[in-house]
């Protein structure tokens, strides 16, 4: 009774050595298994934990950058207008001469008579050669200026002295060497003066 008892003790026994063995082979050959597959997942197929979208914070805008000032304009400084240095003045003749004679026509052996006729005349020639006179001037011609004074000069020489033979004689000269016509006017102003002279003269 005794020995049968101990068998089924021993029997019971190899029993459970023999499950345990096979469970601890089991779990071994899972746990191979499960490495070996592990091993042989490629790396990117790897799942990515994603944030859910009320967990991901939004990303900060970025600060727009700050608009440069604008530089001021630096309006440049007027440059001084030159000076004008003022013109000489013209020294304008004086025409300061005493009054007409016509005592060379008396020397000459002519009577008073004749010798206001021949003043008369040179009046005449005048008057009309002031006209042709003043055209050469507004052409700024001192060529036919000088030649109309050289003509008068002449025959206002022949007949008398002073007055408007003077004149003559430095407007003639003048024409010669200048052409300020400045001047020029003036001598005719006086050439026209002088003659109203000799007309209330010889009136």
């Amino acid at each position: 009774m005794y020995f049968y008892g101990a068998l089924i003790v021993l029997v019971v026994i190899v029993g459970l050595v023999i499950y345990n063995e096979i469970r601890r082979k089991k779990h071994y050959e899972e746990d191979r298994q499960a490495r070996l597959k592990h091993r042989r997942q490629p790396k990117d197929t790897l799942k990515v934990r994603v944030k859910p979208k009320s967990e991901a914070k939004p990303e900060p805008k970025p600060e727009p950058e700050p608009k440069p000032e604008p530089k001021p304009e630096v309006k440049p400084e007027p440059k001084p207008e030159p000076k004008s240095e003022p013109k000489p003045s013209v020294k304008l003749p004086e025409c300061n001469y005493p009054d007409f004679d016509h005592s060379r026509l008396i020397e000459m052996g002519l009577g008073e008579d004749d010798a206001n006729a021949f003043v008369g005349e040179l009046i005449t020639q005048i008057d009309e050669q002031i006209p042709m006179l003043q055209d050469a001037i507004d052409d700024e011609s001192v060529e036919q200026v000088e030649r109309l004074t050289h003509s008068m000069k002449g025959s206002s020489s022949n007949i008398g002295v002073g007055g408007v033979t003077d004149l003559l004689i430095e407007f003639n000269t003048y024409s010669k060497t200048d052409s300020n016509f400045t001047i020029i006017k003036e001598y005719l102003a006086q050439l026209k003066n002088y003659l109203q002279k000799l007309k209330n003269q010889y009136a």
